[in-house]
């Protein structure tokens, strides 16, 4: 079957890498594990083998009835992964894994670590342009620091082209998003406050921050550009700020 390119369809073909990313998957210790967007159900012929309790989660109606047939004892839900309900699956501690489409990799990354439900590891193959970004180090990035507030980010591998099919135009990565515990206050305050710094990444943050809320907070590193700038420290502007 060929990949749909609407759907960003790639998919994974490498049997010698898939066995080690599953083995990566598997340190997460959990019985159950929700793959998004298993496509031909390469992964999920693995998944079965280590965990007790798969679901996946297909957009594409076609390859949805395909893996009922192929994988008759897993639960296959065929809807989009950014409309569906996670409290309906919040029951049971799981790990979250999927071979993600490119185009859509940062919403569901973002429906994930943000919800109630991450509660344990979660592993994704993303484009490694993306990956790198979510990865909490200098120059800081919106990603990495909205990110950070509820995850650690840690890259494991990257990925060649030839490893799907169809092969796509860039390398991809496995990156896993650790859970944290968040003692933030003013979450979405502290977040609105991280994408106007970064309205302009090249400007220093007292021009970014001017006639906002959050312009007395920027005095405390007014030469600084968006990227300079911690979490801890962006935590500090918005606490001078309120």
């Amino acid at each position: 079957m060929k990949g749909k390119r609407s759907l960003g369809q790639n998919f994974f073909i490498n049997n010698n890498l898939g066995e080690y990313i599953v083995e990566k998957v598997k340190t997460s210790n959990t019985k159950s594990v929700i793959e998004i967007g298993p496509g031909l159900g390469f992964f999920t012929q693995r998944l079965i083998n280590v965990f007790e309790n798969v679901t996946v989660i297909e957009k594409d109606s076609e390859l949805a009835n395909n893996l009922r047939l192929q994988f008759p004892n897993i639960s296959v839900i065929n809807e989009d992964f950014l409309n569906f309900d996670l409290n309906q699956i919040m029951e049971i501690p799981s790990t979250y894994f999927g071979s993600l489409p490119y185009n859509v990799s940062k919403p569901i990354v973002k429906k994930i670590v943000e919800s109630k439900s991450f509660t344990n590891p979660a592993y994704f193959i993303i484009q490694k342009e993306v990956a790198e970004k979510y990865i909490y180090k200098k120059p800081y990035s919106t990603l990495s620091l909205t990110t950070h507030i509820y995850s650690n980010c840690k890259k494991i591998l990257d990925i060649s082209p030839d490893s799907f099919k169809p092969k796509p135009h860039v390398n991809s990565t496995l990156i896993s998003f650790i859970p944290k515990e968040i003692n933030i206050q003013n979450i979405p305050l502290l977040k609105d406050l991280i994408t106007l710094s970064f309205r302009h990444p090249r400007k220093n943050l007292l021009n970014n921050l001017k006639g906002t809320k959050f312009q007395n907070g920027s005095q405390l590193y007014k030469t600084y550009r968006p990227s300079d700038l911690s979490l801890d420290q962006y935590i500090e502007i918005l606490k001078y700020s309120l």
